[in-house]
């Protein structure tokens, strides 16, 4: 026939509209009168006990108003406003449900593997500040700018909404870094005090059932809501300028680890230089992670290039983008580059100064062993690495020392199990 079969098929037609709603909130935050500073925290507290309510992360986002009290400009980093976060730690009845130190760093990581720099150009700039050279948007010498973003790298940002029928708050703390590291400055001074952050507010977007699509959902779930999220866990270890290798336990411990993130960057922080985002490639020879006496991966990533290597660093991009599911997907978009005349991912050891001396380069270990593309299921018979009991360490070899000291953070993805069981509407989490 000529025509498809599903433009005959009469009998399949669009649902009606359920019995449900979507409610725009502003939760404004529990902790100080409404400004806060550079070096402080911000607490937002979730209602609980809302009856048939849901939450959707993925619709949400925090506005917030920065203010330059300085007598010099400053400007944010390449990812923006959410570079500046130092810590994000999301508390439910009691029990801890993710900790991240060092969450600006990781985020820039993944906005530069993940994002184009015509985005960050664009609509980054627009929504938190973001730009596609070493610095992001400026903030003019008593000037401000409202800044929007999700909670992106975070157990919140899953394929389910947040009930929040639960008898447990869900808390949710930003800690924010201090001005001279979160912020590069046009001369050094600035003053944590100097930067004011007001009419802060966490936008939620909640989904309101009916009693009778509420019924039939609870119904469906086994008496429990689980929800499995993605999380991460962070351990900081240091390279002085005479090492030529180290040797890291992580102390990394959770049922399922997905893959390993890690960033080399100087030990030393300067309010001019990026702080956060520039990332050294370092003459790294090989490195390689051992969980429970079991080397991942088997056989070395090595041949990283070596100094005037335009391509150095290309083998583990190439690893990278296996993590990322990407390494065929041609039209992914990333900003490794650093910009026009950045350093870029090839960059030996760069000083953060200015783009051409602000590096990109990362490294992204997969340990899932069934890597499932973006159009399938992601939930499959295997997934990472069992590492509970067991000691996991990180080996990295040089061919030389570093310049400068270095710290070298390591962020291990892995995957929680949060579950709401529908009699005692309580929480309990599994890692």
């Amino acid at each position: 026939m000529s025509a498809s079969t599903q433009r005959l098929n009469y009998s399949q037609i669009p649902p009606r509209a359920s019995s449900s709603r979507a409610i725009r909130n502003e939760i404004v935050p529990t902790n100080s009168g409404g400004n806060y500073t550079m070096n402080s925290q911000i607490i937002f507290d979730l209602p609980a006990n809302l009856n048939n309510t849901f939450c959707d992360f993925q619709s949400s986002y925090i506005k917030m108003k920065i203010t330059n009290n300085d007598a010099t400009n400053f400007n944010f980093h390449g990812g923006g406003m959410p570079s500046a976060i130092k810590q994000i730690v999301l508390e439910l009845g009691g029990q801890t449900l993710f900790s991240c130190d060092n969450w600006g760093t990781l985020y820039e990581m993944m906005i530069s593997l993940d994002t184009s720099d015509s985005f960050k150009d664009n609509a980054g700039q627009r929504l938190f500040g973001a730009g596609s050279g070493f610095e992001g948007a400026e903030v003019a010498a008593a000037a401000s700018r409202t800044v929007c973003f999700p909670l992106v790298l975070t157990p919140l940002i899953n394929s389910r909404y947040f009930p929040l029928i639960g008898r447990d708050r869900l808390r949710i703390r930003l800690i924010l870094d201090t001005a001279a590291k979160g912020l590069i400055s046009a001369t050094t001074g600035v003053l944590d005090s100097e930067v004011v952050i007001s009419d802060v507010a966490l936008v939620t977007y909640n989904l309101e059932l009916g009693s009778d699509v509420m019924s039939m959902v609870a119904a469906n779930s086994g008496g429990a809501f689980k929800i499995a999220m993605p999380s991460y866990q962070h351990h900081q270890a240091s390279l002085s300028n005479t090492a030529t290798s180290l040797v890291a336990t992580l102390g990394f411990s959770m049922s399922s680890l997905n893959r390993v993130l890690i960033a080399q960057q100087l030990q030393a922080v300067t309010d001019t230089r990026n702080s956060v985002g520039n990332r050294s490639r370092l003459r790294l020879n090989r490195f390689f992670i051992t969980i429970g006496g079991v080397k991942y991966p088997m056989r070395d990533v090595q041949d990283l290039g070596t100094t005037g290597d335009a391509g150095a660093g290309s083998e583990p991009f190439a690893e990278a983008l296996i993590s990322q599911r990407a390494l065929c997907a041609w039209s992914h978009d990333s900003s490794v580059a650093g910009g026009t005349g950045g350093g870029g991912f090839s960059l030996q050891e760069g000083s953060g100064a200015a783009v051409g001396t602000t590096g990109s380069f990362l490294i992204d270990l997969d340990l899932e062993s069934q890597r499932v593309s973006g159009g399938e299921s992601s939930v499959g018979l295997v997934a990472g690495v069992n590492c509970i009991g067991q000691v996991v360490q990180l080996t990295m070899e040089y061919a030389a020392s570093a310049t400068a000291d270095h710290v070298v953070n390591v962020y291990g993805e892995h995957t929680i199990l949060c579950s709401l069981d529908l009699n005692t509407l309580t929480w309990s989490i599994a890692v």
